[in-house]
C-alpha cells in the first residue's frame, strides 16, 4: 500500500512511519520541516515538505496514495486551527489524489457524558479548561471530515505517553470507552497501520485506550 503519514515528525507519526515501513508500506513522510526527520528503524520514507496553513501543499504529497494517516499536532494550550485547517486541505488533496483512506488523530476528551460523576467533574473542571481550544478545533476538524464524501476514520485517544505497543487495547467503535484514562503512542500507532484500507473502519469514530 502507498501511505502518506501528515505530521510525520511528531511522537506518534514517527511511529507510524516506522512501523508501515515495517509492514511492507511504501511510504511518504510529509512534514512542514523535513530536517526534524528521525532515522527511522525499518527502513527509509519517501520525504515530502508541505504546511497545511499554505492552501494546495499537499496535493503533489498525496497524490496517488492509497491512505493518507494525518498525525497533525497543535504546540501549546492556545486557540488554534491546525486540525480544521489540516482537515479541510487533506480532505481536498485526498480527493484530487484519489485516496482511499484517511485516518486522523482525535481526542477521546471531546465526549465525557459517559464518564463516573466524579471523573466528569474533575473532567471537566480541569482537563476541558486546559484543552479547551484543543478540544474546539478537534470538534470542527471532525465536522469537516464528516461533511466530506472521503473515507474518514478518527482515532479518539485519551491521554498519550511513551511506551510499549499494549497486546490487546480496547477499542470501541463509536462509542466512548468507559473508564479509558491512557493509551501509548505505540498503542495508536499499531492499531492504525493494521487497519489501514479497512472498510470497518470508514466513516467512524474510533476510541483506544490499553487494558
Amino acid at each position: 500500500m502507498k501511505l502518506a503519514v501528515v505530521g510525520a515528525t511528531g511522537r506518534t507519526g514517527r511511529l507510524v512511519v516506522d512501523l508501515a515501513l515495517a509492514a511492507g508500506h511504501t511510504v511518504t513522510a510529509v512534514a512542514r520541516t523535513p530536517a526534524r526527520l528521525p532515522e527511522f528503524a525499518h527502513g527509509t520514507p519517501r520525504i515530502a515538505q508541505a504546511d497545511i496553513h499554505r492552501p494546495g501543499s499537499l496535493q503533489g504529497p498525496l497524490a496517488g496514495q492509497d491512505a493518507v494517516v494525518s498525525a497533525l499536532g497543535a504546540t501549546g494550550r492556545a486557540a488554534t486551527t491546525v486540525f480544521s485547517d489540516g482537515a479541510r486541505e487533506l480532505v481536498t488533496a485526498a480527493r484530487a489524489g484519489g485516496v482511499q483512506h484517511l485516518v486522523a488523530l482525535g481526542s477521546a476528551g471531546l465526549e465525557t457524558d459517559h464518564l463516573p460523576f466524579a471523573q466528569r467533574v474533575v473532567t471537566r473542571l480541569v482537563v476541558d479548561r486546559l484543552y479547551r481550544e484543543i478540544h474546539r478545533d478537534l470538534t470542527r476538524m471532525e465536522a469537516v471530515l464528516a461533511g466530506s464524501e472521503t473515507n474518514w476514520t478518527v482515532v479518539r485517544a485519551p491521554m498519550l505517553k511513551d511506551g510499549p505497543a499494549a497486546a490487546d487495547p480496547r477499542v470501541s467503535y463509536g462509542l466512548p470507552l468507559p473508564d479509558s484514562g491512557t493509551a501509548t503512542r505505540a498503542t495508536i500507532a499499531a492499531w492504525i497501520v493494521r487497519h489501514l484500507g479497512a472498510p470497518a473502519t470508514f466513516c467512524r469514530r474510533i476510541t483506544i485506550a490499553d487494558r
